[in-house]
Order: structure tokens, then sequence, then C-alpha cells
């Protein structure tokens, strides 16, 4: 019998021809690619929660049942009136509360302190709180950053009439053209919250804006240090949770953003 496994009790037979040395590669490759696929860097999350106590404690119980769980979670209450801080604290999460509403951006700057101060992951990864960024989507982060060192990735969601509110369209068409011309760079999905940050970007960089354009800041910054902004493909979930945006108001700010950087220039 050729092969190297031989007959239950007798000596192994040695190979006899190349085919025999190169099979077990072959039977094993399968395991060897997968292995590759599942070694993925290790990560923190981050999200900024305000009024979401129908929704926060989903989605950390999605987080903790995920194949390639975050290190940390981290939750930081901007101010709720409801139970989010509650909820939140009874899924091991690290959950910091703010005595008002102070915005998303600045919820977002205070969880990068806190990532700095408790993990030593390379990677953090921003969610909403209101389940439209579904955890399975994590994996890609993942792996584009491990297989293309990318800094910086976005969700890139489908941008059309028919996937998302009329007003929410609008607003990203325009926010995305304006910051693709300002960075130079192919801004596909400006306003998603999922991204995947290197704690390296968190080290050196000053951010100033408190609401939801700190998002936009946060683009403007790293193309300030030439650092390319990647996007992968996500869902387009909008759901009945409650979103804190306020179009008017968030439009308007972020006219005197792009106003300031282009004077700035």
């Amino acid at each position: 019998m050729n092969g190297v496994h031989g007959v239950a009790g007798s000596n192994p037979v040695a190979p006899t021809n190349f085919g025999d040395y190169i099979s077990p590669f072959f039977y094993f490759k399968p395991a060897i690619v997968l292995l590759g696929k599942m070694n993925f860097p290790s990560y923190s999350v981050l999200i900024p929660a305000f009024n979401a106590e129908k929704s926060i404690g989903e989605l950390l119980r999605q987080l903790q049942n995920i194949k390639n769980k975050p290190s940390h979670s981290i939750v930081i209450d901007d101010g709720s009136s409801d139970n989010t801080y509650a909820i939140s604290s009874q899924y091991n999460a690290h959950v910091i509360k703010f005595d008002k509403n102070y915005g998303k951006g600045l919820a977002l700057q205070k969880g990068f302190e806190i990532f700095k101060q408790i993990s030593s992951d390379p990677y953090l990864i921003c969610l909403d709180a209101d389940l439209q960024h579904p955890t399975g989507s994590i994996e890609k982060f993942l792996e584009k950053a491990r297989d293309e060192k990318s800094p910086v990735i976005i969700g890139k969601r489908e941008i059309r009439i028919g996937k998302m509110p009329f007003l929410r369209y609008l607003s990203n068409k325009i926010t995305s053209y304006i910051l693709s011309g300002i960075t130079e760079q192919n801004i596909q999905d400006s306003q998603c919250g999922f991204r995947l940050i290197s704690r390296d970007i968190m080290n050196d960089t000053i951010f100033k804006e408190n609401g939801f354009q700190f998002e936009s800041e946060f683009i403007i910054r790293c193309a300030e240090k030439n650092i390319p902004i990647k996007f992968v493909d996500i869902p387009t979930i909008y759901n009945s949770h409650h979103s804190s945006i306020n179009h008017v108001g968030d439009t308007i700010r972020f006219i005197k953003l792009v106003i300031r950087e282009i004077f700035k220039k």
C-alpha cells in the first residue's frame, strides 16, 4: 500500500512518488487558510450612547457572542435620562456617564481617553448604540486592517433613495462630496459612525468639535496627516430606534466647520 499511513499494525510505507510528499500539505491547506482568516488583530469597541435603553443591551449581548470578541467594551452614556447606564453596566462593559448631554463628539473623545487607559489593543472600533451597525461586519474591518495595515476604516452603506431616509441621503451626499474636495480623498460615506481607528492616531491628534460634526472633523484631521481613509461595505440599516441627529442644526454646524477649514488654509 502506497502512502505515509500504511496498514494498521504494520510498519509505515515510504512514499513512492512526488504526489505522496505533497498530499499532506493539500490535506491541511484548508485548515491553514482558515487559521489565517481567524488571526485578526485584537481590538476594543467604543459605543457612544444617548437614551439607548431599548438597544444597548442587545448590542452588548451580540458583542459578547461573536467569534472574535473585543477585549473591552466601552460605553459613554452622554447624559441619558433613561436606563442606558444601568443596562450597560450589566454586560461587563466599562461605562462612563456624563452629567448632561454634551454631544457625540465629546463622548467619542472621552472614549478615546478611556481606551488608551485600559487597553493595549492596536485598534478601536466605534459603533452606534442603535443597532444600525451589525456586529457581524466587524470581521470585515479587522481583515482589512490586518491585510492592508489600514489605520482608519469607515463603513460604507448603500447611499441611495429607498435605502435610507431622504434627508439622510441628501445630507450624506453633500457632506461626502464637500469632504472629498477638502481632503482630496474619495470619501464614500462621511456620516457613518462604524469606524476602525488605530490607537496611534489618537495619541497625537487634537479635536475641537463636540457634536455630530466631530466625525467630519476626524476625517479632515486624518487627511491633514496624509492618512489614507479606507472603506468597507456594510448593510444599510434603519430601524425604529430614535436618532439624536438634528438635521438643520447639525448641517449649520457642519457648514461652520467647513468655512473654518477653508479659511485656515
